[in-house]
């Protein structure tokens, strides 16, 4: 356990950092070697399936996890029907101080491999080869992060597959917290709870928390990248379904001078009016976009479904406006269709306007106490912590020095990690007390 490798200073203040002599080298090893246990371990989501969670591997891994979660003492350790594993740290201060999560996914994209990952100590310059055959390497042209990491520890796959950092990088933060602070109960801090999800690569996981029962009043959640870097924004989402109905049952023969209206290439000119230039891969930053995920046509009737993501309220509008005048388009120019309808739903909201400010400052003055320079980041896609915001626990990602997600390069900077570990371990240890 990590605590005993950190023996305990003969001072008492309050402050983590005085009462217990953190050794960095020590929390380092842990996390390194939590990585490279978890990697080993198939959790890996399915897209098709039905079932929550989608695969019986994820609840496999939360069950491994639960036994060593009771193993370095965590309290109320249990795991949902839906596969979501919780436990909590309790609190040693008395002061009036929030609960606040900590939460992580436990699941991996389908195409990652289960495998116990490569460690590269102490880098210095020049590449690191992940799989020689296939010529895999990260180098400071494709991974311009080894610039500024000199001496920093990396763990990477052993193949030509992500290994599951992104997810199980912040598992590990997580767990050696806990060690830590279970271990170290002088250490003062407030009531905190830890939530493991599944099914987060399919945007299903953070939908199954019971947030009533979790009582918290702020998470963090460990699933973001560089370091530094805390995420408050996403793009809200909204989906439209455009349904178009033809008359295909008029002898093709004599289609010329009858009603006939083609559904399947009403729906093919919708797709193509859309704006090209408002597609994923031509925008970038802040700016929106509109994509087309599915055509399906039965007999007469041709549905095209989409999503449309946007950062400010203004572009969501534009965007909307402009699936509109494509839909409308379409109709003008086959005034002898049976039907055409267009529908609207939100889907998820940019969380940054429900973010209270007490959250941010007090996890940006510890990191810089910790000699970390925060950056308040956007990103362009929907996140766990933006869904937990939407049902009702402020939530912001926090790095964990993962890099290339979900790619064949990812990699985990450990030094990177343990920069977090201590930025969380400064938050909840120095949180100021409340009037609640």
């Amino acid at each position: 356990m990590l605590a005993g490798l950190l023996p305990m200073a003969l001072s008492a203040q309050q402050n983590w950092k005085a009462v217990v002599r953190y050794d960095k080298q020590a929390a380092k090893t842990q996390m390194t070697e939590r990585l490279q246990k978890y990697a080993a371990q198939d959790s890996h989501a399915s897209p098709s399936a039905s079932t929550r969670p989608t695969t019986k591997e994820q609840l496999a891994f939360g069950k491994m996890l639960v036994k060593e979660l009771k193993h370095v003492g965590a309290a109320n350790v249990q795991i949902s029907k839906e596969g979501i594993v919780t436990a909590e740290i309790p609190a040693t201060s008395t002061k009036k101080l929030p609960t606040i999560a900590l939460v992580a996914h436990l699941d991996t994209t389908p195409d990652s491999v289960a495998e116990r990952p490569q460690l590269h100590a102490k880098y210095t310059s020049g590449d690191i080869v992940l799989d020689r055959a296939a010529n895999l390497r990260l180098t400071e042209a494709n991974s311009t992060q080894l610039l500024r990491a000199h001496g920093h520890d990396f763990v990477t796959s052993a193949g030509n597959a992500p290994f599951g950092a992104d997810g199980k990088a912040g598992l590990s933060i997580i767990i050696t917290l806990a060690d830590y602070l279970l271990g170290n109960t002088a250490v003062q801090h407030g009531p905190i709870k830890l939530v493991f999800l599944p099914d987060s690569s399919t945007h299903n996981g953070a939908q199954d928390v019971n947030i009533d029962a979790l009582g918290a009043q702020y998470a963090y959640v460990l699933d973001g990248q560089d370091l530094g870097e805390i995420t408050t924004a996403n793009f809200a989402g909204r989906g439209f379904t455009a349904v178009f109905v033809g008359r295909r049952d008029i002898t093709l023969a004599h289609a010329i001078h009858s009603t006939f209206t083609d559904n399947l290439l009403m729906a093919s000119d919708f797709h193509t009016l859309l704006p090209r230039q408002r597609r994923p891969e031509n925008t970038s930053g802040s700016r929106g976009y509109i994509m087309v995920d599915n055509i399906l046509t039965q007999g007469e009737k041709s549905t095209v479904t989409g999503y449309i993501r946007a950062f400010s309220d203004s572009d969501m509008s534009d965007l909307n406006h402009q699936v509109t005048q494509a839909f409308e388009t379409v109709k003008a120019m086959n005034p002898n269709r049976k039907n055409a309808t267009l529908a609207f739903e939100d889907q998820f909201q940019n969380a940054q306007k429900q973010i209270p400010a007490v959250m941010l400052q007090n996890l940006e003055t510890a990191l810089r106490q910790e000699d970390v320079q925060s950056k308040r980041i956007s990103v362009r896609d929907n996140t766990d912590a933006a869904v937990l915001t939407s049902r009702g626990l402020p939530a912001v990602s926090v790095f964990t020095g993962v890099f290339h997600a979900k790619e064949p390069l990812e990699y985990a900077d450990v030094d990177v990690m343990e920069a977090a570990l201590r930025g969380l371990l400064t938050t909840v240890t120095d949180w100021p007390e409340t009037n609640r």
